[in-house]
This record gives C-alpha cells, sequence and structure tokens, in this order.
C-alpha cells in the first residue's frame, strides 16, 4: 500500500474513533442533565418535607443550595453539547463523509422542525417550579417578626436562580449555536491557511 494511502487510512481511522467519543460524550451529558434533575427533586422534595414537619422558614430555602450550581452546571453542558456538535459538523463530517450532524443544523437554522423543541423550556420550567415553591414555603413559615431576614436571604437566592435560567437557554440559543459554528470555521480556515503555506503542517482534509 502506498505511503499517502496509509496515511489517509490512518488519519480517517483516528478521526472515526474521534467522532465515536465526542457522539458518546454528547449523549453522557444529556444523561447527567437527566440525572442531575432527578437528584435535586429528590433532595428538594426531601428538604421541603423536613421543613414542613420542623415548621421552619429557613429550611425551605436550603434547596437553592443545590438549585443554584445545577443550573449553571447544566449549561455549562448544554455549551459543552453545542462545542462538540458544531466541532463534529466542521470538521469531522466532512472527512467521514457523514451528515446527520450538518442536515441536523441546517434543519433547526432554517426552522424547518415539525414543532418547537421544548428542552430548555421544560428544564427551566421544573427547577424554575422548584425554586418558587421553595420561595414560597419559606415566606409562610417564616418566623413573621423576621421577615426582613428572608427578604435579605431569599430575594439574591432569586436572582442568581434567574441568572443560572438565563445561563441555561442562552447555551442552548440559536445565536449560541451559530457562534460556535462561526469560531470553529473560522479556526478550520486558519488552519487550511497555515498548511497551505507550510506543506509539513497538518492539513485539514
Amino acid at each position: 500500500m502506498p505511503e499517502n494511502e496509509q496515511d489517509i487510512n490512518i488519519t480517517k481511522n483516528g478521526s472515526e474513533e474521534e467522532y465515536k467519543t465526542l457522539r458518546n460524550e454528547i449523549t453522557e451529558n444529556s444523561k447527567t442533565v437527566f440525572s442531575l434533575f432527578l437528584a435535586n427533586t429528590a433532595v428538594t422534595a426531601s428538604l421541603i418535607g423536613y421543613a414542613l414537619s420542623e415548621n421552619s422558614g429557613p429550611i425551605f430555602l436550603s434547596p437553592f443550595i443545590i438549585l443554584i450550581p445545577s443550573m449553571f452546571y447544566i449549561a455549562s453542558q448544554l455549551e459543552s453539547t453545542t462545542r462538540i456538535s458544531q466541532y463534529i459538523r466542521m470538521f469531522l463530517e466532512p472527512e467521514l463523509k457523514m451528515n446527520w450532524q450538518t442536515r441536523w443544523y441546517e434543519l433547526r437554522t432554517r426552522n424547518l422542525l415539525p414543532h418547537k423543541r421544548k428542552y430548555t423550556f421544560a428544564i427551566t420550567t421544573l427547577y424554575g417550579a422548584l425554586a418558587a415553591a421553595c420561595f414560597t414555603l419559606g415566606f409562610l413559615y417564616w418566623d413573621s417578626s423576621k421577615i426582613w431576614h428572608f427578604f435579605v436571604f431569599g430575594v439574591p437566592l432569586v436572582f442568581l436562580m434567574v441568572a443560572g435560567i438565563v445561563s441555561v437557554n442562552r447555551a442552548f440559543s440559536k445565536s449560541f449555536r451559530e457562534e460556535y459554528a462561526k469560531k470553529w470555521s473560522e479556526l478550520k480556515r486558519q488552519m487550511e491557511d497555515e498548511s497551505e503555506k507550510n506543506p509539513s503542517y497538518n492539513k485539514i482534509k
């Protein structure tokens, strides 16, 4: 087998393994988000039950300790999925002659889906509902003589929760997806230009 043909096969095999690894990472991201929601729901329900048994307003705010970080973590997972999917579309699919990610991107970009996806809406709504329940119960069960303590602690927690929800929506937005597509495209162009100037450069096929 000619040397250049061997190099092509090695490169293709490497790209196939990279493709599989990245697709698996996207799958794991989705599983992580779902598992995190189940865990948060169970813990929040337990804390609400404990707060009711203790008739304690402050305990109702304790779920925010896990809900807020979870929202920002979910946003990072969604960003990771967007970053990976656009890399696959830009670098790997053309080389492997695959089109799934590319065509899925075009379908979403051109608003040709038969119905609007509710993924992030479901996530933010469910987490928002948990936060709203905790906030409302905290207010109702708080010692009325120290109600100002509730607002001192509760209002900042609500703002942080809203910031987390905004981060999740942004990480799954069309503009964010196009931003990554643009950056990966720019990188690919720069690398191809470099390969033309320097033949020894690892050229992008």
